[in-house]
């Protein structure tokens, strides 16, 4: 796939927009959806819209006739007052505008008569981040000549803060544009339809507070897609915090001497630049600069250092990795890096509901190979809890038979009440949790391994074995690295009772033996590309069982595995990654 690109996982963005409506909702704040820093981007803008929100905010026309032209259904609203030239179009394409100059407002009124239109209008308030807004004294003036204006509908003010000066919009802030809510209907007779309090930013206030007054409405962008607020950058519990992800390719990897040799002057931008001695390094080149990204709003999702970069390239340490020409590099973005990104015609945009089998499994492969080359990296910081039997948990679950003797279906003391409250859940549901493996001891995993490349030599005799191991790599890993030896991971399926059979998950047949003990075999899965969790050529029903099976274990904070549907980690090197931890809590135990 091409690099650069921008990664963007809808499924993400489509549950922090509804986590955070419904956040918001319980005191009575409706939440608009802002599109600008990802440039109106329609299948974005779709996914929020299917989250429940109704009206989108753009600062640019042309962004918001991208997402009318790609037929999304909903309200529109300029989140930047208009210029005087902008006036026809925004009456043409918008349903609101928020304003603070009244030579613009009556320019709309003038344009919204010679359509037969209404034009909803918020005025914004300055209340002290000096960016767009009427001074309060002057509100009661313009508020008047507005009223007067046909065409013209006052629906609303609202403020902005926390955008230019950094001012925090708290209760004081918020107290403040309550009441000039409330002294305008009072003079005026008039019943505000928004009270829009700010952005982003306010989420603290929100959090702080138990009376929002009059704040009825936020207008969000960054805590959607990037999961944070924004006054100190912190996550909000219970969002994604990755679903924009950026991805360069290596161009050039070297060893080269950390500083540069000869008389140092400026760059390319004007900057004497300084740099550390580190003595001979690996320098990889990515193929992205400064003309798509800023380097100050990146960090690697891998254990490299970004040394600098020109206007066609990053240039990074590779320390300790193995980075190679044609390698992938995952970063996230902030606020500003994303703007940019999404804003660069030169970085492609891939976002999950337009990649194809080819390209998804193209993904797949390369996020699997940039985790194999970080797994070594993660620092483990053993909690030594035990393994306990699931054999002997007298939990309602199904167990696949297995060549080991006597095997216990053993997991660490979490995993164990993780899987616990899982088999409740489906329980209610008349289903049962099948329990395929658990952890495996070395010998285990030895004879698994071996296992599958006799099978495969077998069936391709004219292979090299270099090509076997390398098929049988695909789903198995070597002894001595799986992460199945670490306790922290389950493979599952879910067997239906009602219909008495394995639920269909786009690789297996239904039909299985149940013998005694809760023992089952005959269980048959396909091992190729459509084992991915989220392959888009598999059935609906397969799609909706793997929903439910991953959910399940998502919502324990398991992670379902890069390549296997059935297969979900905890606690361990492959769980930190996925979850961006610093460290993991479950090593490899050898017994």
């Amino acid at each position: 796939m091409l690099t650069p690109r921008i990664e963007i996982n809808l499924e993400k963005i489509a549950h922090n927009a509804k986590a955070l409506k419904d956040l918001y909702g319980s005191k009575g704040i409706d939440v608009i959806g802002v599109t600008k820093v990802v440039c109106g981007n329609p299948s974005i803008a779709k996914a929020l819209v299917k989250s429940g929100i109704r009206i989108l905010a753009d600062s640019r026309i042309e962004n918001i006739r991208r997402m009318l032209n790609a037929g999304v259904q909903a309200q529109f609203l300029l989140s930047r007052t208009p210029g005087l030239s902008q006036a026809e179009a925004v009456v043409k394409y918008t349903d609101i505008s928020l304003n603070t100059e009244l030579s613009v407002i009556e320019r709309l009124s003038t344009y919204a008569i010679d359509d037969d239109r209404l034009h909803k209008i918020i005025l914004m308030v300055e209340l002290g981040d000096l960016r767009e807004g009427l001074m309060p004294s002057d509100l009661d003036n313009t508020v008047k000549q507005v009223l007067k204006l046909k065409g013209i509908k006052l629906v609303g003010i609202g403020t902005n803060l926390a955008c230019f000066g950094g001012v925090k919009p708290d209760k004081e802030k918020m107290e403040c544009l309550s009441s000039i809510a409330n002294d305008i209907e009072e003079k005026f007779g008039l019943t505000l339809e928004y009270v829009s309090g700010g952005n982003s930013a306010n989420y603290n206030w929100f959090m702080s507070t138990m009376d929002v007054g009059r704040i009825n409405n936020l207008r969000l962008g960054e805590s959607i897609y990037l999961g944070c607020e924004t006054l100190f950058r912190k996550p909000i519990p219970g969002l994604y915090t990755d679903a924009m992800t950026l991805v360069s390719e290596v161009i050039e990897s070297q060893i080269k001497p950390s500083l540069p040799y000869g008389e140092i002057c400026q760059d390319a931008f004007g900057n004497v630049p300084e740099f550390k001695d580190q003595g001979q390094i690996r320098r990889a080149i990515l193929g992205i600069g400064l003309q798509d990204v800023p380097v100050s709003g990146l960090t690697p999702r891998s254990d490299i250092e970004i040394i600098g970069a020109s206007s066609d390239h990053i240039i990074v340490n590779a320390k300790n990795m193995k980075l190679n020409v044609g390698n992938e590099l995952e970063f996230d973005l902030n606020y500003g890096a994303l703007l940019s990104a999404m804003t660069s015609g030169y970085v492609n945009k891939v976002s999950s509901d337009q990649v194809n089998a080819h390209e998804y499994c193209e993904m797949v492969e390369q996020k699997y190979r940039r985790h194999i080359q970080r797994l070594p990296t993660i620092s483990i910081k053993e909690d030594h809890s035990p393994l306990i039997s699931l054999k002997e948990s007298g939990f309602n679950l199904m167990f696949e038979s297995s060549f080991i003797k006597d095997y216990k279906f053993m997991v660490r003391e979490a995993v164990f009440d993780k899987i616990g409250r899982i088999s409740k859940r489906l329980d209610k549901e008349n289903k049962t949790l099948i329990i395929r493996s658990a952890w495996r001891s070395f010998e285990h995993q030895r004879r698994l391994w071996k296992a599958r490349v006799g099978a495969l030599r077998k069936k391709y005799p004219k292979k090299q074995i270099e090509e076997i191991e390398e098929l049988v790599s695909y789903f198995i890993t070597q002894p001595g690295k799986s992460m199945h030896s670490t306790g922290g991971t389950v493979d599952a399926l879910i067997y239906d009772l009602k219909n008495d059979c394995v639920m269909r998950f786009g690789t297996n047949d239904g039909s299985i033996n149940i013998l005694k003990n809760g023992l089952i075999d005959g269980l048959r899965i396909n091992l190729n590309d459509k084992c991915y969790p989220y392959h888009p050529y598999i059935t609906p029903e397969a799609k909706n069982n793997r929903k439910l099976l991953i959910g399940l274990f998502e919502d324990e904070d398991f992670v379902v595995d890069i390549k296997e549907y059935w297969h979900f980690d905890y606690g361990n090197a492959a769980w930190a990654i996925e979850k961006e931890k610093d460290h993991a809590i479950y090593g490899i135990i050898e017994a």
